[in-house]
């Protein structure tokens, strides 16, 4: 089954306001980048066209030659976007996602990945938000990698993985 690496959101002013074990989190979304590239698995970058002042990709992070980039207007990286088409014009049955927000962009994205019959894997080390009223960013993070943990839809489903266990096939 053929995978690809979607990294949602990691733009230069989103992670400069902050949000919580970025520095590690970029840190594991380059080794993924890295370890896609090397089993030449698709990486696609998701940028929010919303972000400001510079919603560029985050100097830590390179997009290639041949990389899918998406722009997006939503949490869904799917509503209104290409990504679908891009996905299965390569053949993609399997998704690999990392990146911000966690309790937005991320969940909204591998839900509805799942309802469109994706194997999501998201990676639990991966992806960050920041703190709330409520709830800490580290909680937020914690919560969200247990109910996706082992989530059913349909042909699709999400499961949540550590980047050292991540594989591209």
């Amino acid at each position: 089954m053929k995978t690809a690496l979607v990294i949602i959101d990691a733009q230069k002013s989103l992670i400069d306001e902050g949000p919580w074990n970025a520095e590690h989190v970029l840190e594991q979304i380059a080794h993924l980048a890295a370890s896609a590239r090397e089993a030449s698995a698709p990486v696609t970058f998701i940028r929010d066209r919303r972000v400001e002042p510079d919603g560029s990709l985050h100097p830590k992070l390179t997009a290639f030659a041949g990389d899918i980039q998406i722009e997006k207007s939503y949490s869904d990286s799917f509503l209104e976007t290409d990504l679908i088409e891009q996905l299965q014009a390569k053949g993609v049955r399997r998704l690999v996602i990392a990146g911000l927000q966690t309790d937005y962009c991320i969940d909204t994205t591998c839900r509805r990945a799942a309802s469109l019959g994706f194997e999501v894997v998201l990676v639990g080390d991966a992806h960050t938000t920041f703190n709330h009223e409520y709830l800490s960013a580290e909680q937020i993070v914690a919560h969200h990698n247990h109910i996706l943990r082992r989530f059913p839809a349909g042909r699709g489903s999400v499961k949540v993985v550590e980047s050292d266990n991540v594989v591209f096939k």
